[in-house]
């Protein structure tokens, strides 16, 4: 019995959380900490420190928590090597960091959490405006944005943005920012805005085209994410003939007046 009641309250305690990513944006907001600059070994310390109190949650439960916590560990290991002993050939060039496809994750899914909180705070002030709020996924890939082609999914979208930094990354040496001016997402709307100027409704633009000029990852991260609030505001659609094919995105409007 005593048991019963402990696995309770310790699921309480995790259901604060919508899953791995939540918690980990959870521990990145308290600690102040940069995700772009993230110190993997010290949030890896404090996410290890959580599920260490959580050794009594159901295993069911705490599977994707765990799995995140290897990922965390991974990402660690590799960060303690010395750049030199890391060898990069065309085969491991065909994949994203780790830590960067962990860090997409995260600020995807972060993007999609003010999304949420906005939509609540518009249905709180005119409860006509929404019928039915639909809840925020706990996993990335489970993500939905309504202005997409049949058969076209989110992870879609993130498999063509990899691949857009995978491209760039064959293009020139990867070198680490060290002090500029951080590309916000503001500036990622009006460098969109920029690229689209002129086309007419209805327009349609190979996805790739918009990030030719872009050679800053932090960059591409936050044009990307505004594509995806773009989407979900319907100023812009996705389509894709078929699973290989290249992505494009259609004109639907650029203004709020339009």
């Amino acid at each position: 019995m005593e048991k019963n009641i402990v696995t309770q309250r310790l699921t309480i305690k995790l259901s604060e959380f919508e899953g791995p990513l939540d918690l980990l944006l959870h521990l990145i907001k308290k600690a102040e900490l940069d995700i772009f600059d993230l110190p993997i070994a010290v949030i890896t310390e404090q996410y290890l420190s959580f599920i260490q109190k959580q050794q009594s949650m159901q295993l069911d439960v705490a599977s994707e928590y765990l799995v995140m916590a290897a990922t965390l560990v991974q990402i660690k290991s590799s960060d303690l090597l010395p750049n030199d002993t890391i060898e990069v050939d065309d085969i491991e060039m065909d994949f994203l960091d780790p830590k960067e496809t962990l860090m997409l994750q995260l600020l995807t899914y972060k993007q999609f959490q003010v999304a949420s909180e906005s939509l609540r705070e518009r249905e709180n002030t005119n409860q006509q405006s929404f019928s039915r709020l639909p809840a925020l996924s706990p996993e990335f890939n489970q993500m939905a944005i309504k202005p997409l082609a049949p058969g076209l999914e989110l992870i879609d979208l993130q498999v063509a943005f990899e691949h857009l930094l995978r491209k760039k990354r064959q293009q020139q040496p990867i070198s680490r920012r060290v002090v500029s001016e951080k590309f916000t997402l503001t500036m990622a709307f009006d460098y969109i805005a920029q690229q689209l100027q002129g086309q007419p409704r209805g327009a349609i633009i190979a996805f790739d085209d918009l990030f030719e000029n872009m050679a800053d990852k932090e960059a591409m991260v936050m044009i990307f994410l505004a594509l995806l609030e773009m989407a979900k505001e319907t100023k812009i659609s996705f389509h894709q003939a078929d699973a290989s094919a290249d992505i494009f995105l259609e004109i639907e409007t650029l203004s709020d007046d339009e």
